[in-house]
């Protein structure tokens, strides 16, 4: 294909049951390749497109029956039109009546679309919960097609209400119960499989030994058997396939459900897409995973998160278990009645994180916490005791020393001169008074700060073991320094 051209590719749609589709829109990928000068041979391509098939295909025009056993009315903000311009390929049968239709589809359902003349409603019934669908559907854009057409730019289509949960809850009954017997019918199919090969077995061993023995009626256990592995194998395959039946079915009241309930709330797009990401998650039913299961893990974390009841209440890690076969859709059921009356009390839907987050909570009076200029002073108020306490703690030290080496300088010149030693010891005992009042006034000194503090001197103390073990020194040299004078003034005295 050159650049610009097109070309026209036929192709057949085709249903996979006698039942009617869940969903007439479908998606075509084209893969081709254009040549370029560098690249002759071509350069592979993708294109894709998006079609809807018309309602014909499923369905014809007939009479409209008079009485329906489920109903659904539309409202609209707009006279109601003819439904001939509404549905144009069903016209050809309206019986000359535009308030009145009639759908009929190839399983033999019917569905009628009636147009209230004095108010500005459309009620859709039919025998068939799933089967209006694609009716209403059809019916909703059609008036959107029309409004547009026409120049209103306006017009709102609407649901009043009731929610129609019982009925869709009685098709999801149906689902379920057919997947419960398809997996019964599977284990008993896997039970009769193992007893087969079991006696086959046996019969093999039978059949080898060189003097066979009777077989005790094996050969009729496994013939019995080999019946009943076939008929479970039919009625799984038939299982099967009025499962897929029963989840087409369940996707159509699902589509439904939720184009209400966008109706009923007036949802935008992106709030539609995420319902519709919650309540259909998956295109097939599968026996691994199956549809049920999914919705409720769906539901649960817009239920904990966007649909919570408060911003307490939402869920800041969810647990993610193995997704398993439920024992029943009881809980299924209250979650979507959850999901309805959230949304019903104005809950909206939404995947951001800013609509998620929680609220910040707001502190009540008495709960004020301490202003930081009080932390700053006290800490200014430890960090000037504790500079106080070792300033003066060097002091001693000083002292200490200038004593010793004093009383050492003396002791020499007592060695040199007994005469000026019994003068010595009275001017030492006046230094010593003066040292001890000076220690005296240092320690309450440092008795004060420790008072205001105590927890500071505690520290203080474990910090500077060094420092104690040097006072205690001090004071035992002191002592024995006082005891060596008062001995030498002693003989001193006796010479």
């Amino acid at each position: 294909m050159g650049s610009g051209s097109e070309s026209v590719v036929r192709f057949s749609v085709f249903l996979n049951g006698v039942y009617p589709p869940a969903d007439l829109s479908g998606d075509i990928a084209v893969s081709y390749s254009s040549a370029t000068e560098l690249n002759p041979a071509g350069i592979p391509r993708v294109s894709q497109c998006k079609f809807v098939l018309p309602l014909r295909l499923v369905c014809v025009p007939s009479s409209a029956p008079k009485n329906g056993k489920f109903k659904i009315t539309i409202d609209t903000n707009k006279p109601p039109i003819s439904l001939s311009d509404v549905f144009p390929d069903f016209s050809e049968k309206s019986e000359n009546n535009d308030s009145a239709l009639g759908f009929q589809f190839i399983t033999g359902s019917r569905v009628i679309v009636l147009a209230s003349k004095t108010s500005q409603r459309y009620r859709i019934q039919s025998e068939s919960f799933e089967d209006m669908w694609l009716v209403v559907k059809d019916l909703v854009q059609g008036l959107q097609r029309h409004s547009i057409s026409v120049g209103v730019s306006d017009f709102q289509s609407s649901f009043s209400g009731p929610v129609p949960l019982a009925e869709y809850f009685h098709t999801l009954d149906q689902h379920f119960q057919l997947r419960v017997e398809a997996h019964q019918y599977q284990d008993l199919l896997s039970e009769r499989a193992v007893q087969f090969r079991a006696i086959q077995r046996r019969l093999l061993t039978r059949f080898k030994d060189k003097t066979p023995g009777p077989l005790h009626n094996l050969d009729t256990l496994m013939e019995g058997t080999y019946r009943q592995v076939l008929a479970l194998a039919e009625a799984a395959e038939d299982t099967r396939e009025r499962l897929n039946q029963a989840f087409v079915r369940l996707r159509s009241a699902t589509h439904l459900l939720i184009l209400l309930l966008s109706l009923w709330q007036r949802l935008n797009s992106e709030q539609s897409d995420i319902l519709e990401a919650t309540l259909l998650p998956l295109l097939t039913d599968t026996p691994q995973l199956g549809w049920e299961e999914s919705v409720d893990a769906a539901v649960s974390h817009l239920l904990k998160t966007c649909l919570s009841r408060s911003a307490k209440d939402q869920a800041l890690s969810l647990s993610t278990g193995p997704l398993t076969l439920p024992k029943d859709t009881a809980r299924l059921k209250k979650h979507l009645t959850l999901l309805c009356d959230r949304l019903g009390k104005g809950g909206r839907l939404s995947l951001s994180s800013e609509a998620n987050a929680p609220a910040a909570l707001m502190m009540p009076v008495s709960c004020e916490s301490i202003p930081e200029p009080v932390v700053e002073q006290e800490e200014e108020v430890l960090q000037d005791s504790t500079q106080f306490i070792k300033k003066k703690q060097p002091s001693k030290r000083v002292k200490s020393k200038s004593d010793s080496s004093k009383e050492s300088s003396k002791e020499k010149k007592e060695k040199d001169s007994g005469k000026d030693s019994t003068k010595e010891p009275k001017k030492d005992s006046g230094k010593e008074k003066e040292s001890k009042v000076s220690s005296k006034e240092s320690r309450k000194e440092s008795k004060d700060p420790a008072k205001e503090s105590s927890k500071e001197k505690e520290s203080a103390r474990e910090k500077d073991p060094a420092k104690e073990s040097s006072k205690e020194k001090t004071k035992v040299s002191r002592k024995s320094s006082v005891k060596v004078k008062e001995k030498k003034s002693e003989a001193g005295d006796a010479e």
